[in-house]
């Protein structure tokens, strides 16, 4: 994994653009700027890099007041971010691309994943080794998800869908089944029942997102200084985080999250390192977009005829706005 060593200094919310909530209560103290980034899931080591930036006091001394608001199955974060009722959230460039193209007036900033953790899980008895083995199978995923249909229409993959109900006692009782399954969460309970579960990362079907920070595009165009200072004391928690032992966030994670035990949070930090989530591998690194590989991810929506009109990736995606250690090349 390739660390960035070399930290720019913290930009200073001017606070330009319309005027945000007060946070702080001492009149002598500069004014912090309080936004809310909201998650896709309960507090959980996934976002840990955010929960580092907070502990660490990144984001006071980008001049932010950063409330983390955390929550699961919320269908309606893009509008919310959309009508400013929140200003950043996180989510994966294939539904926000897709959002994009319906209109909704969203930019992408960051990409704190290389790779989205979504894998199919299975036993590992059942003589499956790559994603074409799951031709004629019963498979239970998220139907509504683009990489299902790419699986489908692209490779071909004939798959009996099951809906995902994010329960496991079907795989635990049927050594045959197979289900969708977030590499840093689900091998871990499975493990604990005594089943050695295999997985394949749906990213190696060619179906790449990015896991990504979005804000709404006028948001950032009348705020360019605080969306800056955002990205980097978020990306300096990361990198914090990824280096560390991360003990000061679990601690917090399992505050908010009882669910969170540290033998399962210490599973998913290793879990993000083993599979390159953060890092990438290759020629990928933590916090880079790469340009090909965002216009080839474009091209497979567009040939699913998932986008509802033409999208810009200079238009969608907020290079601007990046750290200059993390521009594209």
């Amino acid at each position: 994994m390739r660390l960035l060593l070399c930290w720019l200094t913290l930009l200073f919310v001017t606070g330009c653009g319309e005027p945000a909530e007060q946070a702080t209560a001492d009149p002598s103290a500069p004014a912090l700027r309080k936004i809310i980034l909201q998650t896709d899931w309960y507090a959980q080591p996934e976002h840990g890099g955010f929960y580092q930036a907070q502990l660490s006091g990144y984001y006071e001394a980008a001049g932010l007041d950063v409330e983390i608001r955390p929550g699961a199955n919320i269908n309606n974060v893009p509008q919310m971010v959309a009508t400013n009722r929140i200003q950043f959230a996180v989510g994966t460039s294939d539904n926000l691309l897709m959002a994009i193209s319906r209109g909704i007036p969203l930019l992408a900033l960051f990409p704190y994943f290389q790779h989205d953790p979504q894998c199919v899980m299975f036993h590992k008895e059942s003589g499956i080794e790559t994603l074409e083995d799951l031709d004629g199978r019963t498979v239970m995923l998220n139907p509504g998800a683009a990489y299902v249909q790419y699986l489908q229409k692209t490779l071909g993959i004939r798959l009996q869908l099951v809906p995902l109900d994010y329960s496991l006692t079907r795989f635990l009782a049927d050594p045959t089944f197979v289900q969708q399954c977030f590499v840093t969460s689900e091998p871990y309970f499975v493990a604990q029942q005594g089943v050695e579960a295999g997985v394949l990362p749906l990213s190696s079907s060619g179906f790449d997102p990015y896991r990504i920070l979005y804000t709404n595009a006028e948001f950032a165009a009348a705020n360019p200084e605080l969306v800056r200072a955002f990205l980097d004391a978020s990306a300096r928690g990361w990198m914090t985080y990824i280096e560390s032992d991360g003990s000061a966030v679990h601690e917090r994670l399992a505050a908010l999250n009882p669910q969170q035990t540290p033998e399962f949070m210490a599973f998913t930090k290793q879990a993000m390192s083993d599979n390159d989530l953060i890092a990438g591998s290759g020629g990928e690194a933590f916090g880079r977009f790469d340009r090909e590989r965002l216009i080839t991810h474009l091209g497979h929506l567009e040939a699913l005829d998932l986008l509802d009109s033409t999208v810009a990736i200079d238009e969608a995606f907020g290079f601007q706005y990046l750290p200059e250690r993390f521009a594209p090349e």
